[in-house]
């Protein structure tokens, strides 16, 4: 009987019964902010995957409009070639203005600054070849414009 009446604090060894408040806080704090701590580093591993699929994506895309930057300009060199072949073959073949147009077009494609991909004025200096060919277009009293539709060539291997 006697043990039967202890409080039971006594009746498990002596512990106090002020139990340590810090330590359970602690204990609880860790396990209240463990879905917080797991959203943080989901954040994080979220951001740098997404940086490496950036970097991939804009890759990809980076190297679409390049390419498709480079066909656009050789096209315009196409015809800026062929215009320079009339004028040596028949200097009248177009006119004064015309001319000076066609030169002044191939200065253009000759500073375009296609190997400096990272060269921030580079849409708008292709802005300009667009301008100074359909200038020469009109000049030349033919109405065309770049259309890459119309320059795939059909060819098979």
């Amino acid at each position: 009987g006697v043990r039967a009446c202890q409080p039971a604090s006594a009746a498990m060894g002596d512990l106090e019964p002020d139990l340590d408040v810090a330590g359970l806080d602690a204990a609880f704090n860790g396990a209240l902010h463990l879905e917080e701590k797991h959203l943080d580093e989901g954040w994080e591993d979220g951001l740098r995957e997404g940086e490496k699929l950036g970097h991939l994506d804009g890759r990809e895309v980076g190297f679409a409009k390049g390419f498709e930057v480079g066909q656009e300009l050789g096209f315009y060199a196409g015809c800026h070639a062929v215009w320079v072949k009339c004028v040596k073959e028949d200097p009248e073949c177009f006119s004064e203005r015309a001319r000076k147009g066609i030169a002044s077009f191939g200065a253009m494609l000759e500073t375009f600054p296609i190997s400096d991909p990272l060269n921030e004025e580079i849409l708008e200096t292709l802005n300009g070849v667009r301008g100074k060919f359909k200038t020469i277009v009109a000049l030349l009293g033919m109405h065309h414009e770049y259309n890459p539709q119309e320059t795939k060539l059909s060819l098979t291997f």
